[in-house]
Parts: structure tokens; sequence; C-alpha cells
């Protein structure tokens, strides 16, 4: 029987996984050819820092299902770098509990908080938006981050303005935290972030054209409405309960 070779700390496979990205550029569908080696440390690291982990994981059996179950939440929850890894784990050490968290609570601890990316409150955020949405404002739009301005303008087809607090309220929190989630994963914002600090900088007409352009993809993203012809196609089916025969409800586009 051959010795099982000795597992590296979290620390050591981060020192030589150098051709790994800092951020993630886009969703990932798999992780890693690693993955199996960097979850055995991780869980190494886990059992290190909380000393109740026999609550969650009792025996060998278990702490195999648990393995497997997050390398399943990581996947779908887009955690694919060795630094949300670690930052998840530098959380653990200050959570204050002997008990070990929960995949899913691991993987919200490997996901930095607006605060700790330099990005406004949702409260201060709206209040800016508002703000610069004020017809006084026009043509001379100051913001704070780019995010502010990537989630005000995703609302702004929407007349955020003029609508009642609780409602701009809603829309905005969900433009805002479309845009978190972009920053967190490591998403470009795009073309609609470019230039932040004065918007008096542009012309009207290249505001206007800007706008223009952007106004219908916002809108869709808030909506929740797909913004391909086929995808939008398949949405309509499916919201019309439209069968086609030996298909299921909003198939066949």
């Amino acid at each position: 029987m051959t010795a099982q070779p000795k597992l590296r700390s979290v620390t050591q496979i981060m020192a030589t996984a150098r051709n790994l990205p800092a951020e993630v550029q886009a969703p990932a569908k798999q992780l890693d050819p690693g993955t199996t080696e960097v979850v055995n440390a991780l869980f190494k690291e886990l059992q290190a820092i909380f000393p109740a982990w026999k609550q969650a994981w009792p025996d060998d059996e278990a702490l195999k299902a648990a393995k497997r179950s997050w390398i399943k939440s990581f996947v779908a929850a887009g955690i694919n770098t060795l630094e949300q890894i670690r930052f998840g784990i530098q959380k653990c050490r200050v959570l204050g509990t002997d008990f070990a968290p929960s995949s899913g609570k691991f993987i919200k601890l490997c996901q930095p908080t607006p605060e700790e990316m330099g990005i406004p409150p949702l409260a201060r955020a709206l209040a800016e938006a508002l703000e610069n949405f004020h017809p006084s404002r026009a043509g001379s739009r100051t913001w704070s981050h780019a995010a502010v301005r990537h989630a005000a303008l995703q609302c702004e087809a929407q007349n955020l303005g003029s609508m009642e607090v609780e409602r701009a309220e809603k829309v905005f929190a969900r433009a805002y935290d479309i845009t978190i989630r972009m920053l967190v994963s490591g998403e470009p914002l795009g073309d609609i972030a470019t230039g932040i600090g004065h918007d008096s900088q542009k012309s009207a007409a290249q505001l206007a054209d800007e706008h223009a352009s952007q106004r219908q993809v916002r809108l869709l993203e808030i909506q929740q409405i797909p913004t391909s012809a086929a995808a939008c196609r398949a949405h309509l089916l499916a919201k019309l309960n439209i069968k086609r025969a030996g298909q299921p409800a909003g198939e066949g586009v």
C-alpha cells in the first residue's frame, strides 16, 4: 500500500499556483484541475480554525460527503480562485466561534462586502443617484464610485427620481446588487462605467447617444428579461404558457 501524499496548506498551494488569475474574468463552469487538493487543504485549515468541527463532520464519510458538496457549491457560486478561498479563510479566523461554517456561509465569507471593496452602502448610493437625477444636476453629475454610476444609469430608463421612495429603493437595490456581484466576481462593468467624475465632460449629443443605446439593455436587465432574440422568444412563450407539440411550454425556439 503506497503512502498518501502529504497535503499542502492553502498558503503553499497559492504560492505555486502562479497560473491562476487574481480575479475572475467570467463566471467559471468548473474549478481548476487541482480542486481536490485545494478543498482537502481548505478543510485542513477549517479543522484547525474550528475545534468543534466534528459537530458538522463527525466521521470520514461525512467529511468526504461535505467536500463533494462544497465543490458543487463552489462551482455554482463561481468560487474558482485561490484568492477567493484565502479571503474566506481569513474571515473564518475572526468569526469567534468553535463551529465550522456551512458551505453557503463560507461562500459568503469568500465574497467581499461592498464596504470592503470601497463601495458606498446602499442607502448612500441611492441618495447619490437621486441627487444626480435631479434636474438641477443635468450635465453636471458627479459620482463617488463606478458602482454607483453603473447602477444609477441602469435605473435611469425607469425615471427613478419620480418614483415613490419604497419603489425607488427596490429598483435601485436590484441594479446595485447586480453591479456589486459583477465587481465581486471580477467582471468589468463595461463602457457604461467609464469616465467616472463629471458627466459634463461629455457633450449633450454624446450623453444622449450613450444613454439611448444602453437604456433598453438596462431596462431588460432590471426586469429580468433576456436580451437575445431566441432567449426573449422562449421567455415570452414560457410566460404565456404556450406549448408546442411534443415540447414543454416555452420550448422549441
